[in-house]
């Protein structure tokens, strides 16, 4: 199993303990009264330092810092008040308006600015652009498409436009997966290194599988654990992963097995260990025992230290023996699993799997139907020999012998 997200320590750590002291400062400094809001503007406020703090945030939680992405939520409420705080005037710049699309794409409220047009602020910019970005942070997923069609991504500065790309992919996806990937390319190549492209090649890698670009596949699973084998979300890509290079669309091949190891082990040693395990796993239950067996196995070579993986890897290569003619060796070693070293959903796997070994040796038994349950069973053939009186059933048969004379000699 996945080991605990790390925390990045040193200047990182240090960098958003501050930026979290200066988040709660501004929290405490709101004003309790119901004022509005106009009568506490602060014009030395600048919307571009606002977005930073966020970027900051985004540089970390790709770090692994989970309390970075814990406190991504509360900031993004501190700065959208302290927006509609902000002197109006400001907004009349372009690069302020900019600063307000980015920070809607990026989890941002667009009821903010909804609220500063309703007081009669105008902001500066491309109209599509800002009104399908509030569309968007507001979940109006048809709008938000209408509307972003209209922008080119590659017209904007480069901080906005990986953004927007990612908008336009998401939005894209689920409708036509194939043209989404231009937006996906266009958001990693515009802003690599950041959230934005972690975030693009997250999505974007198991959408090229599904395709069948199996080699695009990979090359961004590599970037991926490349860069950002850290991140908060590296767990849950590792999962997409293993689900992908496991399943029947993948594997065509008996020989893919070899190709497939070959882009495991490019990655670095934690992420191998977690890419066999949950590959072993993943295989296990998609019925594919042969690639569960050899992830499994894999695993169990590199001689991890980690004991509850190395149980798990144990579990794993006994199961997918339970269903072949080494169903002997594989209860042995599922029963020598210490059950206290599992989680929860792999004992159930171990628990499936010994019952499965210990239906290859059992007879098969004829089905009952339900309302025969309680009826002594009596067989089809060989019946005559049965009965104690084997003259019982003669006119019974006289009968039937008559019966099928007479429907022969029928005319039809």
């Amino acid at each position: 199993m996945p080991g605990p997200i790390k925390q990045t320590p040193g200047k990182s750590f240090l960098k958003s303990a501050a930026l979290s002291l200066a988040l709660a400062t501004a929290m405490t400094s709101l004003p309790a009264s119901n004022q509005p809001a106009y009568a506490q503007m602060v014009s030395t406020a600048d919307p571009d330092l606002m977005v930073l703090e966020l970027q900051i945030l985004q540089d970390e939680i790709i770090k692994g810092n989970l309390e970075a992405y814990n406190l991504l939520q509360p900031s993004l409420i501190v700065i959208g008040r302290r927006f509609l705080r902000l002197d109006r005037e400001v907004w009349k710049q372009e690069k302020h308006a900019r600063a307000a699309v980015s920070f809607m794409l990026s989890g941002g409220s667009g009821s903010v600015f909804q609220e500063l047009a309703v007081q009669g602020v105008v902001f500066s910019g491309d109209p599509n652009l800002f009104a399908g970005a509030m569309a968007y942070s507001q979940g109006n997923r048809k709008l938000a498409l209408r509307l972003l069609a209209r922008v080119d991504p590659l017209t904007l500065p480069v901080a906005v436009a990986g953004q927007v790309a990612l908008a336009q992919a998401i939005l894209t996806s689920n409708e036509d997966p194939a043209a989404a990937q231009r937006y996906f390319d266009v958001a990693r190549l515009m802003m690599p290194g950041t959230l934005v492209e972690e975030s693009a090649l997250r999505r974007q890698a198991p959408m090229v599988a599904k395709l069948g670009d199996t080699q695009k596949f990979e090359r961004l699973a590599r970037r991926y654990l490349f860069q950002y084998s850290g991140s908060v979300f590296a767990s849950e890509f590792r999962d997409t992963v293993a689900n992908v290079i496991s399943g029947a669309e993948y594997l065509k091949k008996e020989n893919e097995w070899e190709r497939v190891f070959q882009l495991v082990s490019e990655f670095d040693e934690e992420s191998q260990h977690i890419l066999l395990l949950r590959l072993a796993r993943a295989a296990l239950v998609s019925g594919n025992t042969a690639f569960a067996i050899r992830g499994s196995t894999a695993f169990l070579e590199l001689e991890a230290k980690n004991e509850q993986q190395t149980n798990e890897a144990e579990l794993y290569l006994s199961a997918a023996k339970a269903s072949s003619e080494d169903w002997k060796d594989a209860i042995s070693g599922l029963v020598e699993v210490k059950v206290s070293d599992l989680e929860p959903d792999v004992q159930l796997i171990q628990t499936a799997a010994i019952a499965m070994a210990n239906s290859i040796r059992e007879w098969p038994q004829p089905e009952t139907p339900a309302a025969s349950e309680f009826v002594p069973y009596v067989p089809q053939i060989g019946l005559n020999k049965k009965l104690h009186n084997e003259k019982v059933l003669e006119p019974f048969e006289d009968a039937l012998n008559d019966a099928d004379k007479a429907l022969k000699e029928a005319e039809f």
